[in-house]
């Protein structure tokens, strides 16, 4: 194994150490090995990428072996983007490619690789017609998820696209408005089944321990660990995939490559423990480069006090711990966590009145539907001390600490806008400006969840790992969060179930990709 560790993947000065990932261990020597597994293709990795790139690799006739540290597959969420699907055609809901292609390059600012997100943009709706039909005609359906209301009735401020597809089982439930209903484990457990009917091996509770390379040559394979302490070989003829997600819970990483996730309150992954970084880690020790940092991550806005209300989400009034409003609270979800980083402190809130229940149908911010949060539900929190709850404007700025004539005049001049239909200070859309006038008058704070990075290896458009002198590692590839970029400064949330949508497609694209180089190979001799 290659041991050149570059000490230019972690941004340190000269009286700074090396971090702990950043020291290559021994080589696992072969009388510790208990047993050898050969493939053609060894993927690293069960969630959503993994099991697409299985898939794919499989049905093209190679035999594939999976490595997983857990117990069993990792799925979450619900939204799986794609552009020009069979589906979406049909509903009326057909995307200019080449405008969303440009939009979401613009929004990196070009750090990323344009082809990888073309690959995307043009191959989705090809690659998802494939599992539309697969999963219907397996009993499964498919759904289409809806815009937010006003992000189509305002383009010009901020565009957001038709993209997200929700695969369900038959008799579940598809979201709508404020209900939520994870159904990608569902979608990810189908899949599963059919790479086992494709005869795709899967070896769960392995832990990649280390990558194998010979000097600087081809890497041909992982050794992993059992959870019993067994050591396992895998031999792979063709292709290493690393399909190991991010590194949100490394925190050594997280402030050498993506140090803004630690100004999120909260962080959150599921299952504790999927995104250590550790593949990453291997990675580096032979040699592999990293996408150009600071990495981008997503973080989104949350309620304190850990509720579960969707009023930290929405497009209420915003005031810092001046009593000062200082935002667009309509700007998508991760741009209002960059403002609020921002404020002294990083102290928010979300303000609004008892008309709540009402206000909040006319966002049109849910899942393919209103939100609908009676405002019961409201109250029994306010009744725990969840949220600030008063009758007048100055009893609510005292209980939140925040001085009494500013936080007043804050929210007059904001009604007054409201009822002129115009945002003079920071242009919000005049739908979404409600005035904060009948009692009680309710205040939550603002905190923010870091739910996974969007950074990770450097790779070519044909999603090769490149070591540091640019070149390219021959034998080993990346997809889903691991691979870099893809994503840079942030998630674009114009369109939504971009992240499963990259995974779903760039892997099953690389299936097809090594399947056909194989083939090419194959026939040359």
């Amino acid at each position: 194994m290659a041991s050149s560790y570059d000490k230019t993947h972690y941004p340190a000065q000269n009286n700074l150490t090396v971090p702990g990932w950043g020291t290559p261990p021994p080589a696992i020597p072969d009388n510790k090995i208990t047993q050898t597994i050969t493939a053609d293709i060894l993927i690293i990795g069960a969630g959503c990428a993994g099991l697409f790139a299985a898939h794919s690799a499989a049905e093209q006739g190679l035999k594939v072996v999976v490595m997983e540290k857990f117990a069993t597959f990792s799925a979450r969420g619900m939204d799986n983007g794609a552009v020009n699907s069979t589906l979406q055609r049909k509903a009326g809901k057909d995307i200019d490619e080449d405008l969303l292609l440009s939009d979401l390059i613009r929004f990196a600012n070009n750090r990323v690789h344009s082809e990888l997100i073309a690959l995307w943009v043009r191959q989705s709706g090809r690659v998802f017609d494939h599992y539309i039909n697969l999963c219907e005609a397996n009993g499964m359906k498919v759904a289409l998820a809806d815009t937010f209301n006003f992000a189509t009735h305002y383009p010009d401020l901020y565009r957001q696209y038709p993209t997200a597809h929700i695969f369900a089982n038959a008799d579940q439930k598809i979201s709508t408005g404020n209900e939520y209903i994870p159904t990608q484990q569902a979608f990810l457990g189908f899949i599963e089944k059919e790479c086992k009917k494709l005869g795709v091996s899967f070896y769960y509770d392995v832990a990649s321990e280390q990558l194998l390379r010979e000097e600087n040559g081809r890497v041909n394979g992982a050794t992993g660990k059992t959870k019993e302490g067994e050591y396992i070989k895998f031999r792979a003829a063709h292709a290493v995939i690393l399909a190991s997600g991010g590194y949100s819970e490394n925190q050594e990483m997280l402030d050498a490559w993506c140090p803004i996730v630690n100004k999120a309150e909260i962080k959150t992954y599921n299952p504790h423990g999927g995104n250590n970084g550790e593949v990453l880690a291997q990675a580096l020790w032979i040699n592999a480069d990293l996408q150009n940092w600071p990495h981008p991550a997503m973080i989104h806005t949350i309620p304190g006090f850990h509720v579960d209300l969707m009023c930290g989400n929405q497009s209420f009034m915003h005031v810092n711990q001046s009593g000062k409003r200082f935002q667009c609270e309509s700007l998508p979800n991760q741009y209002l966590v960059n403002g609020r980083f921002r404020q002294p402190g990083q102290h928010s809130w979300a303000i609004f009145d008892s008309r709540y229940e009402s206000d909040h149908k006319t966002f049109q911010t849910g899942f393919d539907g209103p939100i609908t949060e009676p405002i019961e539900i409201l109250n029994a929190h306010a009744d725990k001390g969840q949220l600030f709850r008063a009758n007048t404007l100055d009893e609510l700025a005292r209980q939140i600490g925040l001085p009494t004539d500013t936080f007043v005049a804050t929210c007059k001049r904001y009604s007054d806008m409201a009822h002129q239909g115009k945002d003079t200070d920071f242009n919000k859309e005049p739908g979404l400006m409600f005035p904060i006038e009948q009692a009680p008058f309710y205040a939550i704070p603002m905190h923010s969840h870091l739910l996974v990075t969007l950074g990770g290896l450097n790779c070519d458009p044909d999603m090769q790992v490149l070591d540091t002198q640019g070149h390219k590692i021959a034998g080993l590839y990346a997809v889903g969060n691991i691979q870099g970029n893809f994503f840079a400064n942030e998630y674009p949330l114009m369109a939504p179930g971009l992240s499963h949508g990259r995974a779903i497609t760039l892997s099953y694209v690389l299936g097809e990709q090594l399947a056909e180089n194989i083939k090419a190979t194959l026939n040359k001799k």
